[in-house]
């Protein structure tokens, strides 16, 4: 994660966040923006590899910049650093491309925690987000006997062993070894998934595996 941008009004709480990114990754380049024009305007010119983004900014929203960062730069890690933790944040957040999702009321130990996490493949959620992202899912699985539904339907046996494989935190090389395919094959069949369920990132990978009955809510 050598290229960071960090996208935070508020100057102490920038600061804390550029502490926190420098105890994970020491040799990070890092941005940081307080308004959302100059962030979006930096994506010319500056390929982030992460990127923490609050949501609400003086001149706009920072679900904007996601869906902007995402379209140009799809392997970016985007997460959402924020005080909101309710579903009107979070899911539209999660549907523009956010990988992540963290609270800053969180000890600054845990988001470093969060943040070296990425590198094994695991999302970097706050254990609440966690919790209401499963509550929703639990929330929305079809009732025993219903089948599956229409969206599952749409993928093949080997999709399904990739979906679970993501939804597990697996790597896109260790998934690719563990169900013993390329790196090529095993990137195009996690494309097709994402494309059919209409999901675009980990953590709606876990919620799509869940309602399909693929993985277990824990």
């Amino acid at each position: 994660m050598t290229r960071v941008i960090i996208l935070e009004d508020l100057p102490d709480a920038q600061r804390w966040l550029q502490e926190s990114v420098l105890q994970a990754f020491p040799d990070a380049t890092i941005r940081c923006f307080s308004m959302l024009k100059p962030a979006m305007a930096s994506l010319e010119s500056f390929i982030p590899h992460l990127c923490l983004v609050d949501l609400r900014l003086p001149d706009g929203n920072g679900v904007d910049f996601i869906t902007r960062c995402r379209s140009l730069f799809p392997a970016a890690e985007l997460i959402v650093t924020t005080m909101y933790d309710d579903d009107a944040h979070l899911f539209p957040a999660l549907k523009a491309g956010a990988n992540g999702y963290l609270l800053k009321e969180e000890p600054q130990a845990a988001i470093v925690r969060s943040l070296l996490a990425m590198d094994d493949g695991i999302p970097a959620l706050s254990a609440p987000i966690a919790r209401r992202i499963l509550d929703h899912a639990r929330n929305r699985m079809p009732a025993e006997g219903n089948g599956k539904t229409l969206q599952g339907e749409l993928l093949s046996h080997r999709e399904r062993e990739f979906l679970v494989a993501i939804a597990n935190g697996m790597k896109t090389a260790d998934a690719a070894t563990q169900l013993g395919v390329s790196y090529h094959t095993a990137a195009h069949h996690i494309k097709n998934i994402y494309a059919k369920l209409s999901i675009r990132s980990r953590a709606e990978a876990v919620q799509a595996a869940i309602q399909l009955g693929l993985l277990e809510a824990r």
